[in-house]
This record gives structure tokens, C-alpha cells and sequence, in this order.
């Protein structure tokens, strides 16, 4: 079981915006406790929280946060739009052979144990759509592309950091590919803009 200072830290590191701040040292440490005592249902006292909000190691963190800045600020972000997902249940080997005769050019294909996803333009989408009779699809989709250093394989929070902008923005991600060192986020194509400034502002 974790204790209060585990649930107090991960709580706090899962809120970009609680470390930002926390940096900065704009926050009140008795009015984040709450915060936190109500967020995360914590069974423990207003001051016992504190405390393990004091003992968080800031400069640990500093440290870690310099080495992602390292990595995104060389990055290479574009967007896509007009991208569909199609969703396949069918076995991953099955749907694989199907694409492969079709020779598509430019797409993503995701697979689980009995269904496969497949993120292609909307222009190629019919085509999917009628080699599979077990398929439902999905319009209005837009992939940024997030192309970062080789270093990213070795250095933790990658991933994390990029979800974590953008649920910052309220933005929902459909489908979030890794292939080290790209990776692939989907969201609506009303939420691109938005996603694609989110995305950005880890490259300043």
C-alpha cells in the first residue's frame, strides 16, 4: 500500500500546472494540501499532507525537467488533418495481410488481441473500410507528429509530458502511437490547433 507521502508526490507530479507553480513558488502550501486531501480522497491530516508536500524533492525534479527541455527543444512537430480511424475486429495477423495487398501509402496501424485500428487518410478510408466487413469508422481525426531526439528512448517521462500538455488543454487524445523517437497523437480536428499550441510550447 502507498503511503501518504507516495499518493501525496504522485499526485503532484501527474499536475504539471501544481509544478510549474510549485517552481515558482506561487502556491500555498496549506491551500494545495486541501486540494489534494479532496482530489485524491486522502485519509490523512491537513498537516501530514503538508509535510510531504514539503519533503517533495523539487530539486530532483528541476533536474529531470532540464533533461526533457533538452529533448523537446529540438523537436520537429507538424500536423495532419483529414485522417480516419478505422476499427477492425478481427485477429492483428489477419487485418496485417489484408492492408499489405492493398498497398496504402502513409498508414498507422495499431493492433490488440482481437481488434486492430487502422489511421489512414480520408481519401484511402473506403478502401479499408470494404476489404473488412467487421469495420467501424471514424472521420475527423488530425495527427501531430512529435519527432524528438534518440536520447528520448533513454530518458523517462517522454510520453507522460506530451499527454500531460495536452489534457492540460481540456483535449481529448483518440489514439496516442509510440515508435521511439516519433510519436503520434490523434485528437478532433476541432481540438488541432489548440493540441498542435500545447505541443509547442514544450519546444520554448
Amino acid at each position: 500500500m502507498e503511503s501518504i507521502n507516495q499518493r501525496v508526490w504522485h499526485a503532484m507530479r501527474s499536475d504539471p500546472a501544481i509544478m510549474r507553480d510549485l517552481q515558482r513558488g506561487l502556491i500555498n502550501m496549506r491551500a494545495l494540501a486541501k486540494f489534494l486531501i479532496d482530489k485524491c480522497g486522502l485519509h490523512a491530516s491537513l498537516d501530514a499532507v503538508i509535510s510531504s508536500i514539503r519533503r517533495f524533492p523539487l530539486e530532483e525534479f528541476a533536474s529531470e525537467e532540464a533533461a526533457l527541455h533538452d529533448i523537446f527543444k529540438d523537436s520537429v512537430v507538424s500536423t495532419t488533418n483529414n485522417i480516419a480511424c478505422v476499427t477492425i475486429s478481427l485477429p492483428a495477423a489477419e487485418v496485417l495481410a489484408r492492408l499489405q495487398e492493398l498497398s496504402l501509402p502513409s498508414l498507422r496501424v495499431v493492433t490488440g488481441t482481437d481488434k486492430a485500428k487502422v489511421l489512414v487518410k480520408n481519401s484511402h478510408v473506403d478502401k479499408v473500410a470494404k476489404a473488412f466487413k467487421k469495420a467501424e469508422v471514424e472521420h475527423g481525426l488530425s495527427e501531430i507528429s512529435v519527432l524528438v531526439a534518440e536520447k528520448a528512448v533513454r530518458t523517462k517521462g517522454v510520453m507522460a509530458r506530451i499527454a500531460s500538455e495536452i489534457a492540460l488543454a481540456n483535449i481529448n487524445i483518440h489514439e496516442l502511437l509510440v515508435c521511439p523517437p516519433q510519436f503520434l497523437i490523434y485528437v478532433m480536428e476541432k481540438d488541432i490547433v489548440k493540441a498542435h499550441e500545447r505541443v509547442l510550447s514544450l519546444t520554448e
